[in-house]
């Protein structure tokens, strides 16, 4: 049964009280339902360092956009290149154990958690110009808005990593875009996305970006579109 979110905030004032949960207590569960999918998951996208990373070297939280529907059927979700993915109704797929190394990000793979949020979006809103171009992508719909369930889902989320990645003696401290490390990947995860989840996830947990102009290799930085701080940084 999925957990809502006051329980999820509960389980973490319990742990911050108490310490770790007794064992036989479940862990709380982000989103509106939860499907442990590691066990199946494909491994072609972890392969290259399947032994996976230290956690004081799991820094940062990485978001993308699917850039098409992938709906809700869990095993749709087991070949998606991600640590988590997010789905429109709010369900959340665990494919990979977080201080593992997935190919996800670019120059984020090494160091950060990849969640895939399910949808095709406009790297500005409003601009269907800058939807995803692939001609090989079938498109669904363009100018896609995210749902409430898939932003609260993914707000929990990062959370539920970052308090994982603490409780074994890692800080998790950027949440980033993939666009910044991709010259491919402009658009990824959006302006809609990026202003509903990362803007306020910076705010509450203390997580940056990088700061103004920062990219990894021929990534875009940052654009004033998806952040009003960032004034002349261009899409």
């Amino acid at each position: 049964m999925a957990s809502p979110l006051w329980y999820y905030d509960l389980q973490r004032n319990i742990k911050a009280l108490f310490g770790k949960l007794p064992s036989g207590l479940p862990e709380a569960q982000p989103g509106t339902a939860f499907n442990d999918q590691r066990a199946v998951a494909s491994q072609v996208h972890a392969g290259q360092k399947a032994k996976g990373r230290s956690w004081k070297s799991t820094t940062g939280i990485c978001l993308h956009q699917t850039a098409c529907v992938l709906g809700e059927r869990p095993g749709r979700w087991d070949t998606v290149g991600c640590h988590v993915g997010i789905t429109r109704a709010g369900q959340v797929m665990w494919l990979h154990n977080f201080d593992k190394i997935v190919a996800h990000g670019n120059g984020w793979n090494t160091q950060t958690v990849g969640i895939e949020i399910d949808g095709l979006y406009e790297g500005i809103e409003g601009f269907p110009a800058t939807v995803w171009d692939d001609p090989s992508t079938k498109v669904h719909e363009v100018g896609q808005l995210p749902t409430p369930e898939s932003v609260t889902a993914t707000m929990q989320v990062i959370r539920w990593i970052c308090d994982t990645v603490a409780q074994n003696g890692g800080s998790v401290r950027a949440l980033v875009a993939h666009r910044q490390a991709s010259a491919n990947r402009r658009n990824d995860p959006g302006s809609a996305l990026w202003k509903a989840v990362a803007l306020p996830m910076h705010k509450e947990l203390g997580l940056n970006d990088g700061g103004p102009g920062f990219t990894l290799g021929q990534g875009y930085p940052i654009p004033e579109a998806w952040d009003p701080r960032y004034r002349g940084v261009k899409y």
